[in-house]
């Protein structure tokens, strides 16, 4: 899937449900954060990319969650960083996929980044439909197999041929729950 055709999973306001969704993993409120990437950040290198900025501008990383939301669909907390300034402003120095502007932060001061224990995403359906729980489900399926394939202390991962097909049949069922 494209930059340009990846949907726009940032949610647009804080539902009652979704709030449910972050207090069952952090005790903080969740935060609109900006996200302002300096040129040449990499995209999914978010922890680097706040040690960078904290090493050259000074403030602290801020661990916790991204929290995407798909309506209808499902909830997905993945483990992320963000820079807090001298000021105390959170703001996401990493790029995100399709060029988003922001995104709904959870922090969570536990959620401790550690490269050779690698954090399964949190998802839960978006309801109770067929469509919903399918997706919770490939979605689990699919992160839990890259990180399987995940080199512990890397960002690399190793797909074997074995892996590239259970990745492509699941990217495949993904497409077509999406569709259906």
């Amino acid at each position: 899937m494209s930059a340009a055709s990846t949907p726009d999973t940032v949610p647009r306001s804080l539902t009652p449900a979704l709030l449910e969704f972050c207090a069952s993993i952090s005790s903080s409120d969740p935060v609109f954060v900006a996200s302002i990437p300096p040129k040449r950040a990499p995209t999914s290198f978010c922890f680097e990319n706040v040690a960078r900025r904290v090493r050259d501008r000074g403030g602290s990383i801020a661990y916790g969650w991204a929290i995407w939301h798909l309506p209808g669909l499902y909830f997905e907390a993945e483990h992320h960083a963000v820079w807090r300034n001298k000021l105390g402003n959170l703001i996401d120095v990493s790029p995100q996929m399709g060029g988003r502007r922001r995104l709904l932060f959870l922090p969570d001061d536990g959620a401790v980044y550690d490269p050779f224990a690698i954090r399964q995403n949190v998802t839960a359906p978006d309801g109770g439909s067929e469509r919903a729980l399918r997706m919770t489900e490939l979605g689990n399926r699919r992160h839990a197999l890259l990180i399987r394939c995940r080199i512990p202390g890397t960002a690399e991962i190793r797909l074997y041929e074995h892996d590239q097909m259970e990745l492509a049949d699941i990217d495949r069922q993904i497409r077509e729950t999406m569709t259906g």
